[in-house]
């Protein structure tokens, strides 16, 4: 039976314990709401690793969840945000090396998310193998590393990162659709992946092909989640977003409290 935004999931523990790890990439803010996923989840019986970057260790340590280090600098990434808000990189960034920075950082990244999937526990060496992830959509390992390793992938975020005609993407910075605003939200979805995967699938490709994955074709790649309809979360009010994804199926709106769920149909 399909839930209502203000059903209550009874705790339940269930007999098969998974070992599920959280991929994520972003700010302090980024984390946060998956450190309080990965508390629920402990509840239930499963044991929850948190791969993200080195300078979180302490938040999500106190938090009694597994840390493991993926490298990055969140406040990096953000100031290039910061600089380069249409996405398309000024000359200054490009003059400054910024981008080869990044795209350094990010081949950096995916190899420590690989290993947060298969590597023992740094600090006690307890073996740990994924049955599952969870990832925000920016951390980009995290549909190589489920086809490698052959398990289910749900991606979540604080943000809506799928298609809807209702609003633009939340990075595309777009000011004036003029008389097709509707069409141009929509599209911004497209293009911010479009513009990600210009400057990044080389990089990602050249990373899958250590893991004997073929490479992920540029047409493909910007599409690749919507194409596979995978499952998705939106970490917002589902009183807020209901009416935006009401037809997708593989779209589901989690309230700020992990536990209330509204699945759409």
């Amino acid at each position: 039976m399909p839930l209502t935004p203000d059903s209550k999931l009874p705790f339940a523990a269930f007999g098969v314990k998974l070992n599920i790890v959280i991929q994520v990439v972003g700010s302090r803010g980024d984390v946060q709401p998956f450190i309080a996923l990965g508390n629920e989840l402990q509840r239930h019986g499963h044991r929850v690793r948190i791969a993200t970057h080195d300078v979180f260790i302490d938040f999500v340590r106190k938090a009694g969840l597994e840390f493991y280090p993926v490298g990055g600098d969140p406040a990096a990434l953000m100031a290039y945000m910061v600089k380069n808000p249409s996405l398309i990189p000024s000359l200054k960034t490009i003059m400054d090396g910024e981008i080869g920075r990044k795209r350094t950082m990010v081949a950096d990244m995916l190899e420590g998310f690989w290993d947060s999937c298969l590597l023992p526990d740094p600090v006690t060496d307890e073996p740990f193998v994924a049955d599952a992830i969870i990832a925000n959509p920016p951390s980009f390992a995290h549909v190589s590393c489920a086809e490698a390793l052959g398990i289910p992938l749900h991606i979540m975020f604080t943000m809506p990162w799928s298609p809807t005609q209702a609003f633009s993407h939340p990075l595309a910075n777009l000011k004036n659709g003029g008389n097709e605003q509707r069409m141009a939200n929509y599209m911004s979805y497209h293009l911010v992946e479009w513009l990600t995967w210009q400057g990044l699938g080389d990089v990602i490709n050249t990373w899958r092909e250590g893991l004997q994955l073929k490479a992920i074709d540029m047409v493909d790649g910007p599409a690749l989640m919507q194409t596979l309809k995978g499952s998705t979360a939106c970490h917002w009010l589902s009183s807020i977003l209901l009416t935006f994804y009401c037809s997708a199926v593989h779209i589901l709106l989690v309230s700020g409290s992990c536990t209330q769920t509204t699945r759409l149909a």
